[in-house]
């Protein structure tokens, strides 16, 4: 019965890891403005959760090694999906299993990364449309 009871807790860390890791990757993608940033920050998850884990491992208490795990997998989901578009290995996971599409299209938008910074500065965004007819401009002219 205490082996049940301690896989229970050890499902309870890894799930506290993951909540803790989206709150951590939105966070980063917020930052995140041209895919190198997403890159480096991948990284820096990848690298602080290795630490941990490390450290975690180092002192024994096994029971909360899910934590830096589940922190590492929820910030880097948060990440790619609060950056707003596929990039890497996501854009063939995307593509393949047909999800994400808005992502997909923004992916290969060069507006994209204007649209980011506007994001990440608070200011409006690039207009994608234009409410003004060319043709009504070249009759006043005249």
């Amino acid at each position: 019965m205490v082996a049940f009871s301690m896989a229970i807790v050890a499902i309870l860390l890894l799930l506290f890891g993951i909540i803790l890791g989206v709150r951590i990757g939105g966070e980063l993608a917020r930052s995140c403005v041209t895919k190198k940033e997403y890159w480096t920050a991948n990284l820096k998850i990848i690298g602080v959760g290795v630490v941990v884990s490390a450290i975690v491992s180092a002192t024994g208490w096994i029971m909360l090694a899910g934590i830096p795990v589940g922190g590492m997998a929820g910030a880097i989901a948060a990440l790619k999906m609060d950056f707003g578009e596929s990039v890497g290995p996501w854009k063939f996971h995307d593509t393949f299993f047909r999800v994400n599409k808005d992502q997909v299209r923004r992916a290969g938008n060069a507006n994209a990364e204007a649209v980011r910074r506007a994001r990440r500065d608070g200011t409006p965004e690039p207009e994608i449309i234009s409410v003004q007819d060319d043709a009504d401009d070249a009759n006043k002219g005249e």
